[in-house]
């Protein structure tokens, strides 16, 4: 047992008053005998059981004195969903209504969804069409961000992967005891995070101070006037996926860069052109002991101002590279505002959370659109030739796909994966904001353009 981080609880806190879940596709060749659904199920409880992070669930501590606790826990039959769906469209349609059903990370963090056999989907990395088995796998952020879900899929169905031995779990009356003896602890420890939040906050005001007579005090946009993509996307998810060729990346630049520039041109079809366009990019942080999300949100400048392919391409890739090496190597201003944060009474950080306006439409967001993108090959994936090697129920993977979370005045999302000879960009939207079927084809068009005016690995 052992709390959780700051950020981790944050992400718990959040999930209470907006959808927050992350869900992430696999897709895998059908095996050619018929396939049992429950076989399979009872294959992945058992691959389940050896991955430590899938054997927790959160413990709320009375009146929020300390902050929520991480236990074990058994994986009870709820974890698991068959949908019978046919057809790939079916099955996306149906993963857009689970978007809408957030799991309960006081019961078990994550679900996975199990749709098919069905017909349709993208070949990816197979070699001919054939039926498919999809599997999703929905997480509650406070477990998992991009690179833990990855690491996760690595347990989950690597051949060898590492698993750790199951731990059987006590009564929820032993729970029940152990959060009020938790409560009495935190009531013990708010006076010395009342001091440590004030002494790290005045440390951070300090090199706030001198950052700013450096110059280097604010870098980067500061948000952007919204569009009508900012809009709240009510209830109701369309999703999406590109399955790319890597080849057609520009030679020397990241997926991520790539994937940026080709939404870039996407979004001018839609919006019209633009004096300023920023998207909203995950970055990954250092590792820090015991939190399971280490990354934090940055505004990326999407350059509208030019129409040359190559220009924006570089001007993309310089800002995203910039950004990435300021945070992952960060200075005494950035680990002052860490502590102050980690330091905060837990009580006073869930009213905060609670009482946060949602409604009110803000005069400049942080971008208009949140791109996530995942190197799945930092996962160390183990490859056979070019093609990932996992699998399920016998049948290979064909491609992988992830959907973020969309909040209000955040309409529009895209998931990058790049791993092998693939590279997956993925569209989660709503119908109050776009037809995705007519956003589409503009992505595809801006990927096809990059193609042909930047020299790829083609």
């Amino acid at each position: 047992m052992r709390r959780l981080s700051s950020t981790d609880a944050i992400e718990y806190w959040v999930s209470e008053v907006q959808q927050s879940d992350i869900f992430t596709l696999l897709c895998f060749d059908a095996p050619e005998a018929p396939v049992s659904m429950d076989a399979v199920v009872r294959e992945l409880r058992e691959r389940a059981q050896g991955v430590a992070d899938l054997r927790l669930r959160v413990l709320t501590v009375p009146g929020d004195l300390d902050r929520p606790h991480w236990v074990s826990a058994d994986i009870g039959p709820g974890a698991f969903a068959v949908h019978p769906v046919r057809t790939w469209q079916e099955c996306l349609d149906r993963l857009g209504e689970l978007t809408g059903e957030q799991v309960d990370p006081a019961e078990c963090p994550w679900r996975i969804h199990l749709f098919g056999p069905l017909s349709g989907a993208p070949r990816g990395y197979a070699d001919e069409d054939g039926d498919a088995v999809v599997l999703a796998l929905q997480i509650s952020h406070a477990l998992a961000d991009g690179r833990a879900i990855a690491a996760i899929c690595l347990g989950l169905f690597a051949p060898a992967a590492h698993t750790d031995p199951p731990r059987g779990t006590g009564p929820a009356r032993r729970a029940r005891l152990t959060g009020w003896r938790l409560a009495a602890g935190g009531v013990a420890r708010l006076p010395v995070l009342a001091a440590m939040s004030a002494w790290w906050g005045l440390r951070w005001f300090s090199e706030y101070r001198k950052a700013l007579r450096r110059g280097s005090g604010n870098s980067g946009p500061v948000g952007v006037v919204p569009t009508e993509v900012n809009r709240s996307p009510g209830p109701e998810r369309t999703l999406r996926v590109l399955v790319l060729d890597r080849r057609w990346l520009p030679i020397g630049y990241s997926a991520t860069a790539a994937a940026l520039t080709a939404i870039s041109f996407a979004l001018d079809e839609l919006l019209g052109p633009a004096h300023e366009r920023t998207a909203v990019v995950p970055i990954g942080l250092p590792p820090r002991p015991g939190s399971h999300n280490n990354c934090c949100n940055a505004s990326i400048d999407l350059h509208p101002e030019t129409e040359d392919v190559g220009e924006r391409l570089v001007l993309i890739a310089r800002d995203l590279t910039a950004i990435q090496k300021r945070l992952t190597t960060p200075g005494p201003m950035v680990e002052a505002a860490l502590r102050a944060e980690a330091a905060f009474p837990p009580s006073l950080v869930h009213r905060a959370i609670r009482r946060q306006d949602r409604h009110t439409r803000p005069e400049r967001v942080a971008g208009v659109t949140v791109v996530s993108s995942v190197n799945a090959e930092s996962a160390e994936l183990p490859l056979s030739g070019s093609r990932p090697e996992l699998a399920l129920a016998g049948g290979r993977v064909r491609f992988g796909a992830g959907f973020p979370y969309l909040v209000e005045y955040m309409g529009l999302g895209h998931g990058v994966i790049g791993v092998g000879p693939m590279v997956m960009l993925s569209v989660i939207t709503s119908p109050e904001i776009i037809d995705v079927d007519n956003y589409v084809p503009m992505l595809r068009r801006a990927v096809d353009r990059i193609a042909a005016e930047v020299p790829s690995r083609g």
